[in-house]
């Protein structure tokens, strides 16, 4: 019987980190704190979910070293991409990105140049 992928570690940047306090801030003042840490709960329960799943996301265009997958809850709507990298033991969590946004833009922005 074939196994599945290895589990690996979670780990989030400082820069995720304080992405996803700011993606609470914003739906708590839109929509209340029990929204806003409901979401914020989707959003974890989702990342976490990269310690088995990590090859299911896309290559980002032009930096192969990363990738990306959509988190949303409702098939139509807005949601937030996550950008990570595999590492030989873990997941670095690099940031989260609303999917209105020129994510790839803004991500060329924080990244290291080649």
């Amino acid at each position: 019987m074939a196994n599945g992928p290895r589990q690996l570690t979670l780990r989030i940047s400082d820069l995720a980190t304080a992405r996803l306090a700011e993606i609470w801030r914003w739906n708590a003042e839109k929509y209340g704190a029990a929204h806003a840490t409901q979401y914020l709960e989707f959003l974890k329960s989702k990342t976490r979910t990269l310690e088995t799943q990590y090859a299911k996301g896309r290559v980002v265009p032009n930096r192969v070293s990363y990738r990306y997958m959509t988190f949303k809850k409702r098939a139509r709507g807005h949601g937030y991409v996550v950008v990570y990298q595999v590492l030989p033991d873990e997941v670095f969590i690099l940031f989260y990105f609303h999917t209105a946004q020129d994510w790839l833009r803004q991500l060329e922005a924080i990244l290291p140049k080649e």
